[in-house]
């Protein structure tokens, strides 16, 4: 087993001691942990006023990670490299890693000084900052491993150095996002940024240390066999984080799924380990019991680490491929905030400071003996009662049947989940606060046990020094002994253990219990309009807040107000581009704002939580939503919710379940005013086009007697078919007529998007030129975020460009197949566009040309005997097709740029369908041989019977 201990403990010979170092290696403990020290106080300060500090989430969150855990980690990563490698730096070395540390603290202030006000660069300037101390790091670990002689854990200092290394990428990910680079990147960046900072080079050093830290703890032996095969498990983390943060910056949920299955298996393989050692620690007798408080606050973080990796594992697997699974996860994510900063990274940096620090004081054994049991004093109050309010909180915040079964038996059926409202979770994390206070009170006494030990030694060395040669022996000195739970029967420990269970217990459940007898007065569901709720009086005050709106969210979105105030927003919209709106659940609304629009909302008296968000279809389910804290007075926002859902603003969400299918009556006649689109290919017009494409909304049938809330190109779902010829100059004028920001992707151009693919706001234009310098049916479409719901609206269409030297057909027709989501109750006469459809690919209809079945009622038409060419474009947003003519063969295939079948080859081979990807096109050609009904299907049979099917007809 690594002594760590013995490296510190002072020798036992009577020498006087030397003098103090300024550069010695407690010299440097004691300087390069006070800035752990200082960021503890400030996390402390943070939380106490975290209510009227902005971003304070991100703040408490990265004062954590970044501040107080990535210090920690310089610090006793360089204490472990020592132990690890049995060597002990010059006393010339220390300055510069308490410099390395102060680069790291500077690089920690500039970033959070530059996120708060938003200045993009300073955050930059202090990611490269944090970046530069963790390279500089990485590179001493490295010259330290390279100088040991055979040492046995090396592959614990080279995890430090590969965990180390990832930190930077993660700094740059977040200096990135700093620049709001929009969707679908901004939730890519921080997804990945999540990984690889959380799970990368903390859950990766982590890990590493507990190998051979775990063991010091519980004094045990560790065989450097079973460490190093344990250590397979590192390089399995670190290769699920880098699969990760590819799955993250490709937005593949599958992808991501996998990497944090391997990751999850991997750290399963090390906790294998260290549970093996937990059960050989407790079957072995110790001369001295092992200090509790280390023990079980590490313990507690293994598990909560578990958990959460699950917990993450499953909410990758099941999120949305495309372009808005990334963005929702990345949200998602945030809820296991809790679990992994407060659960795991608290608790065993909190445990292992327990033991490492009274052994880097020194002393001797008493004097570390004595820090070790003051800060293991009501650890198992502390432990219990901090873990127990930990999981009343998660499981608040996740709600749902099996979050609240699993609540009612934890609070052992004393309170009813549906009773636990905001006072509670307040009241909660106020007592794991007060936990987590109890450290540092009981780290200054530990400090104090140790000074009073060596004060002790020291008399004694003195006394036995001037007494030596008198013939009566020099009394004992007169501290107490190494722990006191050395002289305790194991009964004693037992009722103790079982004492401190009950305490912590108890105090969970009285103030759970305090807090839901306080949040029923203004519990249950609140009114919907603005008047007070019973038990909150109105104080007569009005607080007025300002609220900007911008890349997809409200800044702030936690909007705080005394229980009674009445409530103004000052809204404004500073996105450059997007129109959004706010929604209040009370019915307040702000109406539609474009870029640089304000308004004043009178929210009225405010009694309990309400929630808010932008009603633009899709804006909401990327994250755009606001929360009204109402102080002293309990929450509703779940019930909120629901009724906003009811009265479905915006779309986003229903009543009943969201992901209920529309139903179609595709033997029905489309409505009287629906036009059947003319499916025949557009003639040529030359080598230069120009072409007017006009944004509208409205709502237009897509079925017989559906309609959507449609956003389009040229009044249509699916613009009008375009041609050009290749190597033509081909120029669209773009114009928005419509409500909100809209753009333009051509895929048959190459050119750089960052001009001509801009979102451009209501009332403006732009001009695309593009040469059309290759053969194919081309997609073209908006790009605007969220790109899914803008597609799935209507705004697509095809551009066709015939290859060159192309033979003449009888018959040239165009079908674009698109699909479409629609949320089950329609807001007045049409359904609004489901992003919850959307993200389980759910679609209502499947379609030729924007409507289920109009060639079934109005049929293409043919002679026997003609060649018909059919252009083919599944334009998505997500599903493909396999094109087949019912009782046809093909004999020319184009798919993509090249024929994959030609007339009379050699081989007499014909084709049955054309199998397209979204977004990919082609042609086919038949001849009729035999009159008769032929019907053209994708033979993906689900969207057939959803209205992929046309008819053709065919004469003799």
């Amino acid at each position: 087993m690594p002594d760590f201990a013995s490296l510190d403990r002072s020798s036992p010979r009577p020498a006087a001691p030397a003098p103090p170092e300024r550069t010695g290696r407690r010299s440097w403990h004691r300087r390069a942990s006070r800035p752990v020290s200082v960021w503890m106080v400030l996390l402390v300060l943070v939380v106490l006023i975290h209510p009227w500090l902005p971003q304070s989430r991100w703040l408490i969150v990265h004062m954590v990670t970044l501040g107080l855990v990535t210090t920690s980690i310089l610090v006793w990563g360089q204490h472990f490299t020592e132990a690890l490698l049995k060597t002990r730096l010059g006393p010339e070395s220390r300055p510069q890693q308490v410099w390395r540390i102060r680069l790291l603290t500077i690089g920690v202030l500039a970033t959070i000084a530059g996120m708060l006000p938003t200045w993009p660069w300073l955050v930059a300037a202090g990611a490269l900052a944090v970046a530069a101390a963790l390279v500089w790091y990485a590179l001493s670990l490295g010259s330290q491993l390279r100088a040991a002689l055979a040492p046995r854990f090396a592959v614990v200092v080279r995890t430090y150095q590969g965990a180390a290394l990832l930190l930077p990428v993660g700094a740059v990910l977040g200096a990135v996002m700093a620049f709001s680079p929009g969707e679908p990147w901004q939730g890519r960046l921080l997804l990945a940024h999540q990984v690889i900072n959380v799970l990368g080079f903390v859950g990766i050093t982590v890990a590493g240390t507990l190998l051979t830290l775990w063991p010091t703890v519980l004094r045990t032996r560790l065989d450097p066999a079973q460490a190093t095969r344990a250590a397979r498990g590192l390089f399995g983390m670190g290769a699920g984080v880098l699969l990760g943060v590819f799955g993250a910056l490709l937005g593949s949920g599958l992808l991501g799924g996998i990497a944090m299955l391997l990751y999850l298996a991997s750290w399963l393989w090390v906790g294998a380990l260290l549970v093996r050692l937990a059960v050989q620690s407790a079957r072995q007798g110790h001369r001295v019991p092992v200090p509790l408080f280390p023990v079980l606050s590490i313990g507690a973080g293994i598990m909560w680490f578990t958990l959460a990796l699950v917990g993450l594992a499953m909410m990758w697997l099941i999120s949305a491929e495309g372009l808005l699974g990334a963005s929702l996860l990345a949200v998602d994510v945030q809820r296991l905030t809790a679990p992994f900063v407060a659960g795991f990274v608290l608790q065993v940096l909190l445990g292992a400071m327990s033991h490492l620090l009274p052994v880097t004081m020194g002393g001797g054994p008493r004097a570390t003996g004595a820090g070790l049991t003051e800060l293991s004093r009501g650890a198992i109050w502390r432990v219990v009662t901090y873990n127990l309010a930990l999981a009343v909180f998660v499981l608040t915040t996740l709600g749902g049947t099996g979050a609240d079964a699993l609540l009612a038996t934890l609070l052992l059926g004393t309170v009813e989940p549906a009773a636990i409202g905001s006072i509670t979770r307040v009241a909660v994390t106020l007592l794991a606060f007060v936990v987590l206070l109890c450290f540092p009170v009981l780290m200054g006494r530990a400090v104090r046990a140790n000074i009073r030990e060596r004060r002790a030694a020291a008399q004694a060395r003195k006394a036995s020094d001037e007494g030596s040669g008198t013939a009566e022996p020099l009394p004992a000195p007169t501290s107490r002994p190494q722990s006191p739970a050395a002289e305790e029967t194991p009964s004693a420990v037992d009722r103790r253990a079982l004492t401190g269970t009950l305490l912590g217990l108890g105090s969970v459940l009285g103030v759970t219990a305090l807090g839901a007898t306080l949040d029923r007065p203004t519990g249950g569901a609140p009114a919907t309009g603005t008047a007070p709720a019973v038990g909150v009086t109105p104080t007569g005050n009005t607080t007025t807040l300002a609220v900007s709106m911008a890349n997809m969210r409200f800044t702030p979105d936690v909007l705080e107000v005394p229980a009674g105030d009445e409530l103004v927003i000052q809204l404004r919209n500073d996105d450059p581009v997007d129109v959004h709106d706010l929604v209040l659940a009370t019915g307040a609304t702000s109406g539609r704002l474009d870029p640089g629009q304000e308004a004043t909302i009178e929210a009225g008296v405010i009694s309990h939580d309400v929630e808010g968000w932008c009603s633009i279809v899709g804006h909401r389910a990327m994250g755009m939503t606001l929360q009204v804290t109402a102080l002293g007075a309990a929450g509703s926002a779940g019930t909120q919710g629901g009724e906003a859902s009811a009265h479905g603003h915006g779309g986003d969400m229903t009543s009943g379940n969201p992901l209920a299918r529309v139903p179609l009556d595709l033997q029905a006649e489309p409505g009287a005013d629906h036009t059947v689109r003319d499916a025949r290919l557009p003639e040529a017009v030359g080598m230069e086009q120009r072409v007017r494409l006009e944004i509208t909304e409205a709502d237009l049938e897509i079925a017989p007697g559906v309609s959507m809330q449609a956003m389009t190109f040229g009044g249509t779902v699916v613009g009008p078919i375009l041609r050009s010829e290749v190597g033509a100059r081909f120029t669209v004028e773009l114009v928005n007529n419509g409500s909100m920001g809209h753009s333009l992707d051509m895929h048959a151009g190459t050119v750089s998007p960052d001009e001509v693919m801009r979102t451009i706001p209501p009332g403006e234009s732009l001009e695309y030129p593009i040469t059309t310098d290759h053969a194919g049916i081309w997609l073209y479409h908006c790009s605007t975020m969220p790109m899914t719901v803008h597609l799935a609206a209507g705004m697509l269409g095809a551009l066709i460009v015939p290859p060159t030297g192309l033979a003449a057909a009888d018959r040239e027709y165009v079908l674009v197949q698109s699909d479409h989501y629609l949320v089950p109750e329609a807001d007045g006469s049409a359904h609004a566009v489901s992003p919850e459809k959307i993200a389980a690919e759910r679609p209502d209809a499947t379609v030729f040309n924007g409507h289920a079945n109009q060639y079934v009622h109005a049929p293409l038409q043919a002679t026997v005997g003609e060649r018909v060419r059919l252009w083919v474009l599944a334009a998505g947003p997500s599903r493909g097709i396999s094109f087949h003519v019912v009782g046809a063969v093909f004999d020319t295939v184009f798919k993509e740029g090249e024929y994959r079948l030609r007339p009379d080859n050699e081989n007499a081979g014909g084709s049955q369908a054309l199998d397209l990807a979204p977004a990919q096109g082609g042609f086919v050609e038949l001849v009729f041989r035999e009159p008769g009904t032929y019907t053209a299907v994708n033979h993906s049979f689900s969207d057939m019977e959803r209205g992929a099917r046309a008819l053709i007809e065919v004469s003799a």
